[in-house]
């Protein structure tokens, strides 16, 4: 229940009013512009109450304090918690100015205001307008808390009201009184309203006033009457209302039809022509207000009548008001809604009529929700909680029924549907079976849930499949792609002998891309087995003889990786035998040349030793003419060009920016600034979606799985089958198009409450 505005609540006593303060104060009390004395006893109840009222608000802050604690201790999330620790410290210090701005707005309540008789009340359903955050379960827990305090302390809280009325020149009614429970309540939400407390806080807070302040309003109503009396207002006067009562004529009997005073008649009499005058009459127009208990009796009764379904699947929101008038003039009985009664009634209509409005659900779905209407208007009626209590279960088997069918369709024979037919069997049972225990709620609920756990279970069993099969082909394909990377890397614009590109092909590649599927690109095999296919080209590249010593030591390693990786792509033995003597042929060569190339270099560097001895022989005056004879050329053999290879990080690096492409690409473009672009990124896994396939076609699908490796989408229907994929581009232009709608997420229950308030706020704004 969010409470992010408390002037939200109610609107406050002190606004438009008339000052009743002359231009001198009572002493040790500031002047206020335009105010005038009050009366002696008025000063004194005011100070008396203001006193009682202060100290059972101070008792409010040490319940607060250790039910926040607890409540942070156990909070789900980090974010709750830390909020409500920042709200038990703000409380801890803001709880003596709050106590104090409490005592103002009281004192503050006493320049009653004039009103007239006609004045809606800020509490009713059709003030729902008030509540500026779209939420209307605190506005109902006020309601609730002063509706209470209204009727359990209704005797005193009259006699207060008289008393002051004789005492003010300002007429006093229950709305204007400055000790009302509307005014008391008032005052405490106008003093809490700069605290910046969390959600959860500030339900606590009111709760903790409600309990400490509110259920104690007896006490304090009774001293003030009693300090009335001392001073002489109205001594006698609970005497003289007993006498009154007990003189209080019988009522008449009921006049015939066509009488002016028929509409005014009794609850139930014979006479024949009484019947005109049954039915369900206007507050105040002299019937009494129906019972609480009566009207549930009432609603029983049309809810044990109700069709057992609808034709044709058809939906009907029942009128409850032309219910009951046609009720009561059946049992020859004639009486008013009570005014908190009427608003519910009006307020469940609301819920329902958005309901059964609702896209997310079929209309057979609607029309079976629809039958809940009677029984749950009861509930609202009977628990007072049913609006503030989240958790309430008549809310949560609502909930769970309507979440339950998001995805269905109506199909042919959709009466033999599992799911219908359960959703039909739990109907059923709340209307034949609830009265005002409302246990039968969470026996159906856990009944229930039973049911669709197993039909879930059903589906995911299908739907992992689909799920599976999709992600292997998309870890495929990724896993070729990179392994293709890899050797494009090694292979591309070098002259590699023909067994060394075999190896490369026939036994590396699928070495690659069996570790990548299992182990995965980051994965220390993968590293390894791409330095293994990099050593390979590198050996038969090495420059000769400066790597003669390195190229020794790395073939035992190389040579046992090898044949892991034949034994690990099952490959044939005579082909296993043949391309290890092709490369054992070839690194033959490759010694034999290191040999061939240090024996030059040998023979080099001996023929440049005589050539220098010769010069400096050349220079002695005997010559040897042995040693002067012209020596032989020495052969050069041909010089390795050096081949550069990509080191480890740069096949890392490509590995990396490999874009996988969908086979079915659209090519249109997107840019990344689309906004249906950037809503692909954030559509949540389980997500539901409205699918429209050309003019005729249209269903509605579940997103179960996002296959990241190629950016694509599946989505099922609730029984686990997959009814379509789509690629990021195809998805965003879908989105766009229209073609898939998401639907609307949350609880239904929760969802229809706000609804209902922004369009009674958006009515009354155009009345004004």
């Amino acid at each position: 229940m969010a409470m992010k505005d408390t002037d939200s609540v109610a609107p406050t006593v002190a606004s438009n009013v008339v000052s009743m303060r002359g231009a001198q104060s009572e002493p040790g009390q500031s002047r206020r512009s335009g105010s005038v004395t009050l009366p002696p006893p008025v000063v004194a109840v005011r100070d008396k109450a203001k006193a009682l009222l202060m100290d059972h608000t101070k008792q409010v802050f040490a319940k607060v304090d250790d039910s926040l604690f607890a409540m942070a201790e156990k909070a789900h999330g980090q974010e709750e918690q830390d909020g409500l620790f920042r709200a038990l410290r703000l409380l801890r210090v803001e709880r003596r100015r709050l106590v104090e701005r409490f005592a103002d707005a009281l004192e503050q309540g006493f320049q009653v205001r004039e009103i007239s008789a006609d004045e809606e009340d800020p509490y009713s359903a059709d003030n729902l307008s008030l509540v500026h955050n779209d939420d209307l379960e605190q506005l109902v827990a006020v309601d609730t808390m002063v509706a209470n305090a209204k009727r359990d302390f209704a005797e005193p809280l009259t006699e207060i009201t008289l008393r002051l009325n004789t005492l003010l020149s300002v007429k006093i009614y229950d709305k204007n009184n400055p000790l009302g429970p509307d005014a008391i309540c008032d005052a405490f939400i106008e003093a809490s309203r700069a605290l910046d407390l969390h959600i959860r806080a500030r339900l606590t807070l009111l709760k903790k006033f409600e309990q400490m302040v509110m259920l104690n309003l007896g006490k304090v109503y009774q001293q003030c009457n009693d300090l009335f009396i001392e001073q002489g207002v109205l001594p006698s006067l609970k005497q003289q209302r007993r006498a009154a009562r007990q003189q209080r004529p019988a009522p008449r009997p009921q006049q015939p039809a066509g009488s002016a005073s028929t509409a005014q008649g009794d609850q139930g009499g014979s006479q024949p022509g009484a019947y005109a005058g049954h039915g369900l009459m206007p507050l105040g127009s002299g019937a009494a207000p129906m019972a609480p208990q009566d009207l549930l009796s009432h609603l029983g009764a049309l809810q044990s009548h109700l069709p057992e379904s609808y034709g044709d699947g058809e939906v009907q929101l029942l009128n409850v008001n032309s219910m009951l008038q046609e009720r009561l003039v059946e049992v020859r009985q004639s009486a008013a809604l009570a005014k908190m009664d009427s608003d519910i009634i009006k307020l469940v209509e609301m819920l329902f009529s958005f309901i059964l409005e609702d896209r997310n659900l079929a209309e057979p779905i609607k029309s079976q929700l629809g039958r809940l209407q009677l029984p749950l208007l009861k509930v609202a009626i009977a628990d007072k909680s049913f609006f503030s209590k989240g958790g309430h279960p008549a809310r949560k088997l609502l909930n769970e029924l309507a979440d339950a069918c998001t995805g269905w369709q109506a199909k042919d024979n959709y009466e033999k549907d599992p799911l219908y037919k359960k959703i039909g069997e739990v109907v059923a049972r709340v209307l034949a079976e609830f009265d005002q225990d409302i246990n039968i709620f969470s026996t159906l609920l856990e009944s229930f849930r039973e049911f669709i756990e197993r039909e879930r279970k059903r589906a995911q069993r299908l739907e992992q499949r689909i799920v599976d099969e999709a992600d292997g082909k998309a870890k495929t394909k990724a896993a070729r792609a990179r392994v293709a990377a890899v050797m494009d890397a090694l292979m591309a614009e070098r002259d590699l002998p023909p067994v060394v590109s075999e190896w490369l092909e026939k036994v590396w590649a699928n070495m690659l891309f069996l570790t990548c599927i299992k182990e995965g690109t980051e994965s220390e095999s993968w590293s390894r087995d791409v330095r293994t296919a990099r050593d390979l080209v590198w050996s038969v590249h090495a420059p000769m003889p400066e790597s003669r010593k390195q190229l020794l030591g790395l073939l035992p390693t190389l040579q046992g990786r090898l044949k892991a990786g034949v034994e690990a792509v099952s490959l044939n033995s005579f082909e296993a035998r043949r391309m290890f003597a092709g490369l054992k042929e070839i690194y033959r060569e490759r010694f034999a040349l290191a040999q061939r190339l240090l024996e030059e270099r040998s023979r080099q560097v001996e023929q440049e030793a005589r050539a220098m001895a010769a010069e400096a022989a050349s220079q002695a005056p005997v010559e040897d003419e042995a040693e002067s004879a012209p020596q032989p050329p020495v052969r050069e053999e041909p010089v390795e060009p050096v081949v550069e290879l990509p080191q480890m990080e740069e096949l890392e690096q490509a590995v990396a920016e490999v874009e996988l492409q969908p086979d079915a690409v659209i090519r249109e473009e997107i840019p990344e600034t689309d906004t249906h672009w950037q809503q692909t990124f954030r559509l949540a896994q389980g997500s539901w979606f409205e699918l429209k396939r050309g003019e005729e076609e249209q269903f509605r699908c579940r997103l179960a799985a996002v296959i990241k490796d190629i950016d694509q989408f599946i989505f099922v229907n609730r029984n686990g089958a997959k009814v379509a994929e789509f690629t990021r581009a195809e998805l965003a232009i879908a989105l766009r198009k229209g073609e898939l709608m998401s639907m609307d997420d949350g609880m239904l229950f929760e969802r229809a409450l706000q609804s209902v308030i922004g369009t009674v706020r958006q009515s009354r704004g155009e009345m004004r």
